[in-house]
């Protein structure tokens, strides 16, 4: 059955493609799109996710069911417990994307990243920051959305006159939020627009890539030390082998990591432990809004504010208003940082027997992840930097830490008017990255140095993340993808 034009069912699957890419998100979408652009044809992009419509849908609170993870994954701590990037509906995380705008620091790139793409990154042409910061503004600005109040909150000055020390600006963004009767509607930029006609404007007319979704990868198949294929998954319980002459991993950092190990141990490389895992680190306070900001800080349509403290503590504060769903505004006060290094977290795998297997079979994976003591170091530094706003504010504070999501600690700090202080675990902020790094595993393009035409796109490949939240350079690195599997001809290399 068509579900739309360019988006097929699992059964309407081709035998054989150009490009195989498996994910659907931010990462698998766009580089679809830019393949596309560079007149790559006969490209699929398969995703296990149903697909539940084009719409943006990250709402608070959140109501849409997401299915069971695989079975081969587990985490060995309370972190990653939900285990993040392997499932969701069509689209992925891009569909929860508040639209945040916010490039990698200088000094992060040139310290970690392979100087070819920080230098690409940092320019003006395709394929870096600014570029496709211009080109979202301009979609975001061309768009008819349904704010019923372009009027945006920007209380700045009365946060100033609290905390004097406190520099803030306004997070761009491609997108807005609105609060209405069902909680608050994120509308940001997804690639699965460009579907539904409403991508970027370079779009309009492109033949688009088949999009398929109730496929999920098991393995890539190798053959003479180069891709054949992959082995997929059905929902019947089937299992169907797709040929394809170049295989682009973009199903998030733990599947991408997986498929990419399956693969080397195909050429005879068997790597079981795979370190470098890292996610941000989040943390923050629910805060019942003081007076003094309400007037400013509750209007029907609201952003981000930000105080950039890059270069002190490798950290973003973050600040917004949640009202939706709650019986009073809450002031949502919140640190984004990267972990600590050397990074400690990391994934194991446990390789089945490949006689008894055939080597069709997922591999077991194991993700184990905490805090060291410089991150808990960390922690507490950024909480005496925010404790200065909240003194202004006269606001007490819960004794309570730990594990608490936003949304339980709203509801706290309503219920006892005070500031309720939460630390959310490593994998909740569904930031985690750097298992197949560029520049080590990878080239500067994301592909492998060690499989034939296998390629890998996302957060995976990032050395390592800094402060910024990943969507940009996400977006940035698909240009990247898109033309080192091209070369300079416009087709796949071979």
């Amino acid at each position: 059955m068509r579900i739309s034009e360019g988006l097929h069912s699992q059964g309407e699957i081709p035998e054989s493609c150009s490009v195989l890419v498996l994910g659907a998100g931010m990462s698998g979408l766009s580089t679809a799109l830019e393949l596309g652009e560079r007149g790559v044809r006969d490209i699929v992009v398969a995703d296990p996710g149903p697909f539940t419509g084009f719409e943006h849908r990250s709402r608070t609170p959140n109501t849409v069911p997401l299915p069971h993870a695989p079975s081969w994954w587990r985490s060995a701590s309370p972190h990653y417990a939900e285990l993040p990037g392997v499932t969701g509906p069509l689209g992925g995380r891009s569909r929860c994307w508040h639209g945040v705008l916010l490039p990698m620091s200088r000094r992060v790139l040139e310290r970690h990243w392979p100087n070819d793409t920080t230098d690409r990154l940092l320019a003006g042409g395709p394929g870096s920051y600014r570029a496709v910061m211009r080109e979202l503004l301009e979609w975001q600005r061309a768009s008819d959305g349904p704010r019923p109040d372009r009027t945006l909150d920007d209380p700045r000055e009365e946060l100033k006159a609290i905390w004097p020390d406190l520099s803030l600006e306004t997070v761009p963004q491609a997108g807005w939020s609105v609060d209405g009767p069902d909680g608050r509607l994120v509308w940001a930029y997804s690639p699965l627009m460009a579907w539904a006609r409403r991508g970027l404007a370079r779009h309009v007319g492109l033949d688009l890539p088949r999009v398929v979704s109730g496929l999920r990868a098991i393995s890539v198949q190798v053959e003479a030390g180069s891709v054949r294929g992959v082995l997929l998954a059905t929902p019947d319980g089937g299992v169907r082998e797709v040929r394809a002459d170049v295989v682009v991993l973009a199903a998030g950092t733990l599947e991408n990591t997986r498929l990419y190990a399956q693969a080397l141990a195909e050429v005879g490389d068997t790597v079981t432990r795979w370190p470098g895992l890292n996610d941000h680190v989040s943390h923050g306070y629910a805060i019942p809004l003081p007076s003094v900001l309400a007037e400013r800080w509750t209007r029907s349509d609201h952003r981000f504010l930000r105080s950039d403290h890059e270069d002190e503590l490798n950290a973003n504060l973050f600040m917004e208003v949640h009202a939706a769903g709650l019986a009073a505004p809450v002031l949502d006060l919140w640190w984004m940082a990267q972990q600590e290094e050397p990074f400690h977290d990391e994934i194991r795998f446990d390789p089945p027997n490949r006689a008894a297997s055939g080597g069709n079979t997922a591999w077991a994976g194991q993700v184990t992840a905490s805090f060291s003591s410089a991150d808990e170091e960390k922690i507490s530094r950024r909480d005496e930097i925010t404790g200065k706003l909240l003194e202004a504010l006269n606001v007490g504070v819960a004794e309570e830490r730990g594990f608490v999501d936003f949304e339980p600690a709203a509801q706290a700090a309503l219920a006892t008017g005070t500031a309720h202080h939460y630390v959310s675990r490593l994998g909740t902020t569904d930031h985690e990255a750097g298992t197949v790094p560029l520049g080590r595993r990878l080239d500067f393009g994301g592909r492998s140095l060690s499989v034939g035409n296998l390629f890998v796109a996302g957060p995976a490949t990032f050395p390592t993340s800094g402060a910024a939240n990943p969507s940009l350079t996400i977006l940035a690195l698909a240009a990247h993808t898109a033309e080192a599997v091209t070369g300079d001809r416009g087709n796949p290399s071979p």
